[in-house]
């Protein structure tokens, strides 16, 4: 049985932008990935092609900036368990297209199932469901601590 992919964060701003936007390549419709890093936070990666000495490409996987914390708080369970999400850019603003004292923007949509992803409950408080598999059922919202 395969997952079901929904729009879990329809679109959300990458902050601490790390690359020169204009010079990746990237477009709207690119494939991106989330990944965990050290301290806690998402990390928003994209494969770009770079040449070595000017001649060969090779694909490198570049780390662009990190998602913000309301979008973290929702994600990170599903990506800590390695869950299948589907991360697209839908937003750029390149630096010389950007407005006067703002940077760069860039935006990105992330689709996945949402029986695994944290619930916020009515009191403020976060819930993250066990790991789930394909085949478990869907859990309704009477199953979240909190729900009515």
């Amino acid at each position: 049985m395969h997952d079901l992919l929904q729009p879990l964060i329809h679109k959300a701003a990458v902050h601490n932008i790390t690359v020169h936007v204009a010079r990746t390549g990237l477009s709207i419709g690119s494939p991106a990935e989330l990944g965990m890093l050290p301290d806690g936070r998402v990390g928003v990666f994209v494969q770009v092609t770079r040449r070595f000495l000017g001649l060969i490409p090779r694909q490198v996987t570049l780390l662009v900036g990190l998602l913000g914390p309301h979008a973290t708080a929702l994600i990170a369970p599903a990506v800590e368990r390695n869950e299948l999400l589907r991360v697209r850019i839908v937003g750029l603003t390149p630096e010389h297209l950007a407005a006067e004292g703002a940077g760069p923007e860039i935006h990105v949509s992330v689709w996945g199932d949402p029986r695994h992803i944290a619930v916020w409950a009515k009191d403020g408080t976060v819930f993250t469901p066990p790991p789930l598999k394909s085949e478990a059922p869907f859990l309704a919202a009477a199953d979240f601590p909190g729900s009515a």
